[in-house]
């Protein structure tokens, strides 16, 4: 189908195009440039210990020589400069010099030199210029080693070690990051960049990304919706590539490899990078192999899973022009859990009651139905255009998701996917960081996204959702000002969504829908010292998203549960929620925008040699979509629960806090806490699948010995039981009503779950690495105590425990 073009695409496109011509006619000469009056400055650490470095010294290139030493807190300023970009210098002795192709718009340099002897190079971390919108938010980070021991991880459970961060899991190998109480299409995933787009509307469909082809990944838990769009009401997860670095001078890299005990894994990447004056480009790859994991007292059969990524990039400098091209592709075979396919409640009853899960198998490197197939592809290129006294960022981005779903089915069915779904997304992005306007200074930009999604034929079944096409622009503004030592900044966005369905009902005939949402979102927040020692960051933001396809049309069984979206499904004469042959539209059952405001304030406190970060929020959210129980269904296999998807007002309020403190010797300790309470608001009652509130402590440990670097840790980490759960109505109870044709629901309709909350669970983990001048060997233990345990949020809880002991042996070689 071609979609229509609305006026607010074509003024879009029009603006966009004059821009881009009248950006391709400016000189671009810096003022700075014309009288010789540019500098920089910045900060030289040792990339240990963070201590600053005097006397290093700073040397600038380009047609003349000039340079100068960092002070005693290893602070330097050179000015004096006649060119806005030039190559730099730094060096000290018993540290790895860097050079470094900068310029003046990328200010507050701070540079990390290492060791002679250690495997890490020195790097440079720059700052950006007019950058706001995000200064006032809680950011979280995870990079370098921290990073490197969770690359073999899922994407989910590598953010959990986050504090404030949890994870949503189907079984082992198919596991969502959850942020403060949201997940799926109320956090945002910003990958290389680019808005990541996927059938992310299913609590079984993980994200399409692999942590092994990340420099570092951001995590911000705010309402973020201002700068980055729909959909980041939870937070947004933003994950950025390895920079192509210009006057590398030689091809460098890592090589790493990893094998695991349990599911007896290998997993190994791979990354090249090469510079030159005006050009770098970069080559990664990243694969996994491995067969079934295996709980401490039985295997988890049909667990296997493999992966394939891997990553091409392309960096262009020409003085105030920069352009980057990617094209990544990642390809993912999980296989889940046999023993969680049942066909009724005789079935679930069974299972649950079981001392293993059915059909339990020796080992085996076989992925049998059921399991998912997703490949996902993104091509990209980025440019930014340097004017005297501003920027201008432009990016296109084109998508392609695969999703294949197989179940166990009768016969040659069991060979076809129950689900085949192919997602393409267009998105072009603009933004102008404009000149400073008295002290004021920020960007305008504006984002439009085209998308299709189609059902493809073969499945042999009626698709759960039907095919539709989503356009949106979106235009924003978000500004910034000191005063004094305050900072200042508030935001304001408007988008617009049109979206065209088109399915089939239960009679086999053909429906189509057209409907629209829009909506405006708005920030405000500060940053501030407080005190000598301490920072106060406060936010208060909206944030927003239309209902997804699924919540609006899902029909029908979905891996193992039975779901009837808003526009299918209605209340019959006893007032119970039923699935309707009807297709309703906006028109007929409108169905509202969800609505999130968001507070969060985060105090960050310096002690000595200890510190303390603790951030609090609450998170209001109107037209709240969730899935609640609306009875029993007879289906040719027999009674079986059905879910309905409604709308609420809910509350969601917490506590993150974590304290490091340093001790003598090179010891460091670390606790970690987060506390989350959430409440169905309008009906006074609990949602399902909440996390459980979690402490942790680790206490690490560095040592030199014979020239070799021991870095190693212990992690004991308690997760309580979940008592703000639903009600529980056993299986049992749910067979005799439907067998006495009793309806449990017409007294109490409130939400509720077929087994109570788990009981809380200790972990202990530890890891040791060793680093021989390039070369980190590492050894990693989760679950030394092989504890038997259930994850509050696995949604195969009720069939399996978590793995058991799991050993890792890794080795990573930089060069």
């Amino acid at each position: 189908m071609i979609p229509q073009v609305n006026f607010s695409t074509n003024l879009f496109l029009a603006t966009l195009s004059i821009g881009l011509l009248l950006t391709g006619q400016l000189q671009a000469q810096h003022e700075c440039e014309k009288d010789c009056s540019c500098s920089i400055s910045g900060l030289v650490v040792d990339v240990s210990t963070g201590e600053p470095i005097p006397y290093a010294t700073i040397q600038v290139s380009n047609g003349n020589q000039k340079g100068g030493l960092t002070d005693q807190n290893g602070r330097f300023l050179i000015d004096g400069l006649c060119h806005a970009e030039y190559d730099i210098t730094i060096s000290h002795v018993g540290y790895k010099s860097v050079i470094h192709h900068h310029d003046i718009y990328h200010p507050n340099l701070e540079v990390k030199m290492a060791t002679n002897e250690m495997i890490l190079e020195s790097i440079i971390v720059e700052g950006e210029a007019m950058e706001t919108g995000l200064e006032s938010l809680s950011i979280s980070k995870l990079s370098g080693k921290d990073l490197d021991r969770l690359k073999t991880e899922k994407l989910g459970e590598a953010l959990a070690n986050i504090t404030g961060v949890s994870t949503l899991k189907t079984g082992q190998n198919i596991v969502k990051p959850v942020i403060h109480g949201l997940h799926s299409n109320r956090v945002l995933i910003i990958n290389n960049g680019i808005r990541h787009e996927s059938q992310s509307w299913g609590q079984e469909h993980a994200p399409e990304i692999d942590p092994a082809m990340a420099d570092n990944i951001s995590l911000v838990k705010g309402a973020a919706a201002v700068k980055y769009g729909p959909d980041a009401m939870g937070g947004v997860i933003i994950i950025n590539p390895p920079k192509m670095e210009l006057s590398t001078g030689h091809l460098h890299g890592e090589a790493g490899i990893t094998s695991a005990s349990n599911g007896r894994s290998l997993n190994a990447d791979l990354l090249l990078q090469e510079g030159y004056k005006n050009f770098a480009w970069m080559a990664q790859v990243s694969g996994l192999y491995q067969g079934d994991l295996s709980a401490p007292d039985y295997l988890l059969t049909n667990t296997g899973a493999r992966e394939l990524s891997y990553m091409l990039g392309g960096h262009y400098h020409k003085r105030n022009l920069d352009i980057n091209i990617y094209y990544s592709h990642v390809r993912q075979r999980l296989g889940i859990l046999r023993g969680s396919v049942v066909g009724n409640l005789n079935d679930l009853q069974l299972a649950v009651d079981a001392d293993e899960p059915f059909y339990t198998r020796s080992f085996s490197y076989d992925i049998n139905t059921p399991y998912q197939e997703v490949s996902h592809d993104l091509i990209k290129a980025e440019g930014s255009y340097i004017l005297p006294t501003s920027k201008i960022n432009f990016q296109y981005g084109f998508q392609v998701n695969k999703r294949q779903e197989f179940d166990v089915r009768r016969g040659a069915n069991n060979e076809r996917p129950s689900i085949d779904l192919e997602l393409m997304t267009h998105s072009l992005d603009i933004d102008w960081l404009h000149p400073e306007l008295g002290d004021w200074s920020g960007k305008i930009g504006g984002q439009m996204l085209y998308q299709d999604n189609n059902n493809i034929p073969g499945t042999n079944t009626i698709p759960f959702v039907p095919n539709y096409n989503n356009s949106r622009v979106g235009v924003y503004v978000v500004e910034s000002k000191y005063f004094r030592a305050l900072h200042f900044e508030a935001g304001l966005r408007y988008d617009y969504q049109s979206t065209s369905a088109r399915g089939r009902n239960t009679n086999n005939d053909i429906y189509s829908n057209n409907f629209s949402y829009h909506s405006l979102t708005g920030l405000v927040g500060i940053s501030t010292p407080w005190g000598r020692h301490t920072n106060l960051q406060m936010n208060i933001g909206s944030a927003w998203r239309p209902p997804n396809i699924a919540e609006l049309y899902s029909f029908g069984k979905h891996e193992y549960t039975i779901e009837y979206g808003l526009w299918r499904s209605e209340i019959d004469e006893l007032g119970r929620p039923v699935s309707s042959d009807v297709v309703y539209s906006q028109d007929t059952k409108p169905v509202d925008n969800e609505l999130g405001f968001k507070w969060i304030t985060t105090v960050n406190r310096s002690m000595g040699k200890s510190s303390l970060e603790a951030s609090v929020y609450a998170n209001y959210l109107k037209n709240y979509i969730f899935t609640k129980p609306g009875g029993v269904t007879s289906t040719v296999r027999g009674p079986f629960p059905y879910y309905v998807y409604l709308q609420t007002d809910a509350f969601f309020y917490g506590l993150d806090a974590s304290v490091i403190m340093q001790h003598p010797n090179r010891w460091k300790s670390r606790i970690t806490g987060s506390y989350l309470n959430a409440r169905d608001i309008e009906n006074d009652d609990y949602f399902v699948g909440i996390p459980s509130n979690r402490l942790s402590y680790e206490i690490s440990h560095q040592k030199k010995i014979f020239g070799l670097e021991f870095d190693g840790s212990i992690e004991t980490r308690y997760v309580f039981r979940q008592y703000n759960a639903p009600r529980t109505i056993s299986i049992q109870e749910i067979i005799y009503a439907d067998a006495s044709n009793i309806n449990l629901f017409e007294a109490d309709d409130s939400s509720f779950d077929f087994l109570d909350a788990p009981n809380g669970y200790l972990l202990l983990n530890t890891h040791l690495d060793i680093t021989i001048r390039q070369l980190v060997l590492g050894i990693q233990v989760n679950n030394i105590l092989n504890a038997s345990y259930r994850e509050y949020t696995n949604l195969l809880r009720y069939f399996a425990d978590e793995p058991g002991i799991n050993f890792k042996f890794s080795a990573r070689y930089k060069f």
